[in-house]
């Protein structure tokens, strides 16, 4: 019994550890479906067509940087520097950058807040019953003055 408690402890604390490990080529793919060619298409890394020189030059460069140690945040950072921040396909949230990151959803607020108030204003808002009263009313005293100059 003992050994069957070891074997649990080790199947589901340490087997966790051992499964999450990706290999160099699923991180390489990873890394290319987050940076653009540099061919002058407006495709990413991973994606680019056969057609183009670039990209295939690009990925070989992209594995030897793994297979010399380096870390995927090291490699983004290297290509960044080499091609500058438009080589990243997601701009980082900080700075300028912290603009495409907001204002298309500050841009979806304002067009819903825009939309009610549009339909706030063309929404009538007297009940029916109102323009009714309102001849009454106009009605009782355009009576009373006629009256009035009626008496004298």
């Amino acid at each position: 019994m003992k050994l069957f408690n070891w074997i649990f402890v080790f199947l589901f604390c340490w087997a966790p550890l051992f499964g999450n490990q990706l290999d160099q080529k699923e991180i390489v793919s990873r890394i290319t479906s987050n940076l653009m060619c540099t061919c002058g298409c407006p495709h990413l890394i991973g994606q680019c067509g056969d057609e183009c020189g670039v990209a295939p030059q690009l990925v070989s460069k992209i594995e030897q940087m793994m297979a010399s140690g380096q870390k995927e945040d090291e490699i983004y950072l290297a290509f960044e520097e080499e091609f500058g921040a438009s080589v990243l396909a997601v701009p980082k949230p900080e700075g300028f950058n912290l603009l495409a990151w907001i204002l298309p959803f500050a841009g979806l607020l304002a067009g819903v807040i825009l939309i009610f108030v549009v339909i706030k204003k063309l929404k009538p808002n007297e009940t029916p019953g109102a323009e009714e009263k309102k001849n009454v009313q106009i009605d009782t005293r355009y009576r009373a003055l006629l009256e009035r100059e009626l008496s004298e």
